[in-house]
């Protein structure tokens, strides 16, 4: 009985539809009600907009890998570039460190690993002690697991300079 109270309830609410009035209150600011106030006028109000979502559909020549769930699936980086240091800057460091920071797209995934090359030599990290003075050359890449090159950085020119021990 209650069940069938709640249905006829749900199906009836459906149906009803309150009229909006506007009128002018007693501070002289434009007001809105569901019942009808002395002067006021109805107002249309316009059925809500709505659409369809447009149905995507997925080529099956996307990036998909059939044993793995859509979070284990590699996407291909788009973009890595060397943000420090800039090319043809200097840097400015008596113990010779160097900093190096990138920028990748999409972020690094699973399995993946970076690697610095200062002068064309694989170095651990990318923080760097021992760094002579003078004109270097560095790049960043990205390897899979499997030790293939999956992106690499265009090289970057800098200058590392240390302050004269006089």
């Amino acid at each position: 009985m209650k069940l069938n109270i709640l249905l006829i309830g749900l199906f009836a609410v459906g149906f009803v539809q309150a009229d909006v009035y506007k009128y002018i209150n007693k501070q002289g600011k434009t007001a809105y009600s569901d019942r009808p106030v002395a002067g006021a006028e109805k107002v249309i109000v316009p059925p809500v907009m709505t659409y369809e979502a447009p149905v995507i559909t997925v080529a099956p020549t996307e990036i998909i890998e059939q044993n793995k769930s859509p979070f284990e699936q590699h996407i291909p980086y788009q973009f890595l570039e060397i943000t420090a240091p800039r090319a043809e800057g200097t840097v400015r460091s008596n113990e010779g460190i160097l900093n190096v920071s990138y920028e990748l797209q999409p972020a690094l995934q699973k399995g993946d690993s970076v690697n610095l090359l200062l002068d064309g030599i694989k170095r651990q990290g990318l923080n760097v002690r021992g760094v002579e003075k003078g004109a270097h050359v560095v790049s960043v890449e990205v390897m899979n697991e499997n030790g293939d090159i999956q992106i690499r950085s265009p090289d970057v020119t800098f200058y590392l300079q240390r302050s004269s021990r006089l």
